[in-house]
């Protein structure tokens, strides 16, 4: 097989579906059965439809399968009218699954296997600091979210992170290479920066961050840190910047209002059931979370399970990799049809690229004739 980046659809979906589908099976028992029910939807007649760009014109091949329940070869090529391209059909498999996995990468960041588990949910899933997909999982018995930290945190700022009015820390780099440094987040501090003219202070936190349509001004929707983003004021001499951050897009527009150095804000927002993961360079990383009403730090452990605000589902970090990168590929996970799908291989000249078509969702590759769509279908 081969392994492609899959963007997820947040995983705050997945693992709550997860968990619902986790339930549903097993109410029907352990074992998985066909239903003539599923296969009224999944099954044939199926079809490829292949198209370049919108004037193209469509092919459509019918896809015939003796045995939808097994993995099978299969011979077929579809050309692109008016292209060189074609695409061959090499595989059916009838029960797609995708796997995340850890390769180590010395320009990765952090990555952390975390084991979910409770009544109909035993999963594992791998969460990633540097992409924002995968920074963190969340459902309705709790979350768990990655931070990557540039430098080991001092024990001093790690207990402020426990002071209720902090809500995460500051990066501030004074030039490009100097080492970042960092300071807790509270509104209305006033930040004297060390060998700098410059005096920072924070003017104001949001954990939801918004615009309100009719005013134009910022708004806070909820308390929940749906998009948490703080307000900097910088001054020197008479001069002032005023900037916003926000703790899920690395790249504010701070280079718009040219501020004099680098900011990054990383929110360390805990309630009941939320925990946060800091990863730094070195063998400690810490926990933080919400205990008897009170926001508390301490080590990881390896092998200790923690309860969510609904106790009967935990988790534990079962490994932590300081430098990597998070690799998704398929494979056919059982002989039954449950999630149908293609292994197919676009070619053009000497070049070849295998793509996984799964059913009903369409297939944009970009060629320098245009995007080719190809989709895997029921006969409609």
């Amino acid at each position: 097989m081969r392994a492609r980046h899959r963007a997820t659809n947040r995983q705050i979906v997945v693992w709550a579906t997860t968990i619902a589908l986790l339930a549903a099976a097993s109410s029907a028992g352990a074992a998985r059965r066909p239903a003539s029910g599923h296969h009224e939807f999944l099954g044939g007649p199926w079809e490829v439809f292949v198209k370049m760009g919108l004037e193209g014109d469509a092919v459509r091949l019918p896809v015939s399968i003796a045995d939808e329940n097994k993995s099978q070869p299969l011979h077929a090529m579809v050309p692109v009218l008016g292209t060189p391209v074609k695409v061959r059909l090499e595989r059916y498999l009838p029960d797609v699954k995708w796997e995340a996995t850890a390769a180590d990468d010395p320009n990765g960041g952090p990555v952390a296997r975390v084991s979910l588990r409770g009544e109909s949910l035993q999963q594992d899933i791998w969460l990633c600091a540097r992409d924002r997909e995968r920074q963190s999982i969340a459902a309705h018995i709790g979350s768990v979210a990655l931070r990557e930290l540039p430098l080991p945190p001092e024990s001093s700022l790690l207990q402020e992170l426990t002071d209720p009015e902090v809500a995460g820390l500051l990066l501030i780099w004074m030039s490009d290479s100097d080492s970042p440094r960092m300071y807790a987040v509270k509104p209305g501090r006033t930040l004297t920066l060390a060998n700098s003219p410059w005096t920072l202070s924070v003017a104001r936190y949001v954990p939801h961050y918004s615009i309100d349509r009719q005013t134009k001004q910022v708004t806070n929707l909820s308390d929940k840190p749906e998009n948490p983003a703080v307000e900097i004021r910088v001054e020197r001499d008479g001069q002032e910047y005023r900037q916003w951050l926000w703790s899920q897009f690395a790249m504010s527009p701070h280079k718009q209002q040219q501020l004099p150095f680098r900011v990054r804000f990383l929110d360390f927002h805990v309630s009941a059931g939320r925990y946060i993961l800091a990863v730094a360079p070195g063998p400690q990383s810490h926990l933080l979370s919400l205990k008897d009403g009170k926001k508390h730090v301490e080590p990881v452990q390896a092998g200790k399970r923690y309860s969510f605000e609904d106790k009967r589902y935990s988790f534990g970090v079962e490994e932590l990799r300081p430098r990597a990168r998070i690799e998704t590929a398929w494979k056919n996970d059982s002989e039954m049809l449950l999630h149908p799908g293609i292994v197919a291989t676009i070619l053009r000249g000497d070049t070849a690229e295998q793509v996984l078509l799964e059913l009903g969702q369409p297939c944009h590759h970009k060629t320098t004739l245009g995007t080719l769509v190809v989709l895997y279908r029921r006969v409609p």
